[in-house]
Parts: structure tokens; sequence; C-alpha cells
């Protein structure tokens, strides 16, 4: 049922596995992008949103492995693992819009977000409530 409305969106052109691919990986990412914002109590509610979690600074490198010299002296704790995940939100949030442009290239801005709509309505089946709204094109 999701393959067939997918393909009469995407149409049954040569590149359809490779828009059916590409369709699942936007899935994916709206999937952990919707994960990453609860657990981090992130909003996306708006593009100011959005805006200001791209321009958060990035995570600084760790200078040494706490499990080598020094005995854990440069171990943040779990604001360390905050931080990574910050970075993967944003990190994701910048694919997902490459992927959506790539997207929008072949079949157009519309069916884009028909195809952003069908993932959102996917997530909330699934039992998520927090949407991903401010993704707009």
């Amino acid at each position: 049922m999701r393959i067939e409305s997918h393909t009469a969106l995407l149409g049954e052109r040569p590149e359809t596995d490779l828009l059916h691919r590409l369709d699942a990986e936007l899935q994916a990412l709206q999937g952990r992008i919707v994960q990453l914002a609860i657990a981090l109590r992130a909003p996306l509610d708006t593009p100011a949103d959005v805006e200001r979690i791209l321009q958060r600074p990035p995570t600084s490198a760790v200078a040494t492995e706490r499990r080598s010299e020094g005995g854990g002296r440069n171990y943040r704790g779990p604001e360390r693992r905050v931080s990574h995940l910050w970075d993967e939100l944003r990190a994701l949030l910048v694919l997902r819009w490459q992927l959506c442009s790539r997207l929008a290239a072949v079949v157009g801005a519309p069916a884009v977000h028909e195809l952003l709509a069908a993932a959102d309505a996917q997530l909330r089946r699934e039992g998520f409530t927090q949407s991903t709204a401010g993704m707009t094109l």
C-alpha cells in the first residue's frame, strides 16, 4: 500500500528505484531527527528553531582520550554525550535539506512536500507525537 502510493507519486521511470531509496532515507532521517529533538527537548516548530540548532557551535575536540593517559580528567560526563547529540541533530538537518534538494530537482517541490507529509504521518502512526514542522521547503 505505501509502495503503491509512492510509486504513483514518484512515477514509474527507470530512476524510480533511486527515488524509492531516497524516500526511504528521508523517512529514516525524519525518524532520527524527531528522536533527537525529543531527547534534547529541541523544538522544530519554526524555521527560527531550526536556524538556532544549525547555528549552534560544534563540539570541541577531545584533547586526551579519557581511557588513555590522564585517568579521565577531560571526561565531562553526560554533557559530552548531549553535545554529541546536538552535533548529530545539526548534521541530520543539513543532510535532510540536501536530500530534499536532490529530490526536488528530480520530482519537484510539491512531490517532496507530499513525501515529507507522508513521512510525518508514518512517524505519527509509529507513536511519535512531535511533528517535524518548520521543515517546509
